[in-house]
C-alpha cells in the first residue's frame, strides 16, 4: 500500500475514533469524481434545466420552480407506479424512497454508515486516472445546528423529534409553506433489500442551492482519493470481501456481476 492511502485510511481513522469518543455517528459518500459536490438529484436537475435555458434567475424563484417541479414529479410517480410498489413501498415517505431507488429526482441525498460502502461507491466505475472523493458527515452535530434537535429524524414514525421539525413541510404532497427549509439527517425507512445492504442513510435537503459540503463545512469532510490510489482502493476492496452483488441483492445486481 502506498504511503498516500496509508495516511488516508489513518485520518478516515482518527476521525472515527473522535466521534466514537465524543457519542456521535458518522455517515459517508463516495463519488467517483473529486469535483462532484453534494446536492440532491432535484437541486442538480433543476438547475441543470435553468442552464440549459440559459436565463439569470433569483434565487426565491429558483426555489419556486424547483418546489413544482418535486410535486409534479411526485404526483405522476405516484399515479402511474401505485399499482406495481409493495405493501411497504405505499406510505408516503416510502413513495419518496422508491422514486429515488428509480433514479427519478428527489430531495434525498444518498449516505452509508459503512465506510467501505462509500468507498466502493467511490471505485465504481472509476478510471485510473481519476481522482474520486469520500465524504464524511457528522449527521447529529447538522441536525443540532440546524434545528436545535440532536439525533435523527424518523420519516413516518410519531416521533417528538419529527413533530418538532415539522417534515411534512419536505412532502411534495403536503408542502404549502413558504417558511425556509433547511437539510436534516433522517432515519429512512428501509423500503427495498439495497437500503439494507448499503446501510442506507440520508439527508433531506432544504431549499438552497448551495452544495452541502460548501454550506455545513463545519459538519461535512472531504477527503480526496488521488488517482494514484487507485489500486490501492481495488486491493482494500478484495481484501474487505465486498463486491456489486453485495451492494445490490437483486435481480440487476446479479445481472451486472454476471454480466
Amino acid at each position: 500500500m502506498s504511503a498516500t492511502w496509508n495516511s488516508i485510511l489513518r485520518k478516515v481513522q482518527r476521525v472515527q475514533e473522535r466521534a466514537r469518543k465524543n457519542g456521535y455517528p458518522l455517515w459517508y459518500r463516495g463519488h467517483r469524481l473529486s469535483d462532484w459536490t453534494l446536492q440532491s438529484s432535484l437541486h442538480r436537475r433543476v438547475e441543470a434545466n435553468i442552464n440549459t435555458v440559459g436565463v439569470s434567475v433569483p434565487a426565491y424563484e429558483k426555489v419556486e420552480i424547483m418546489r413544482d417541479a418535486y410535486k409534479s414529479l411526485y404526483r405522476k410517480f405516484n399515479a402511474r407506479a401505485w399499482g406495481l410498489l409493495s405493501v411497504r413501498e405505499l406510505s408516503d415517505w416510502g413513495i419518496i424512497f422508491s422514486m429515488q431507488h428509480h433514479g427519478i429526482p428527489t430531495r434525498l441525498l444518498d449516505w452509508t454508515e459503512s465506510f467501505v460502502c462509500a468507498l466502493y461507491f467511490a471505485h465504481c466505475e472509476r478510471k485510473s486516472s481519476e481522482d474520486a472523493a469520500i465524504f464524511i458527515l457528522s449527521p447529529e452535530q447538522l441536525n443540532l445546528e440546524n434545528f436545535g434537535t440532536q439525533g435523527q429524524v424518523a420519516l413516518g414514525e410519531d416521533v417528538i423529534e419529527a413533530s418538532v421539525l415539522q417534515v411534512a413541510a419536505y412532502h411534495p404532497r403536503y408542502l404549502s409553506s413558504w417558511r425556509p427549509l433547511h437539510t436534516i439527517a433522517v432515519a429512512p425507512v428501509l423500503s427495498n433489500p439495497r437500503m439494507l445492504a448499503q446501510q442506507s442513510t440520508f439527508t433531506l435537503c432544504g431549499d438552497p442551492f448551495q452544495p452541502l459540503d460548501q454550506r455545513y463545512k463545519n459538519f461535512v469532510m472531504k477527503i480526496v482519493l488521488p488517482a494514484e490510489t487507485f489500486s490501492n482502493s481495488a486491493k482494500f476492496l478484495r481484501l474487505a470481501g465486498v463486491g456489486h452483488f453485495g451492494y445490490f441483492p437483486d435481480l440487476d445486481g446479479l445481472r451486472k456481476k454476471t454480466a
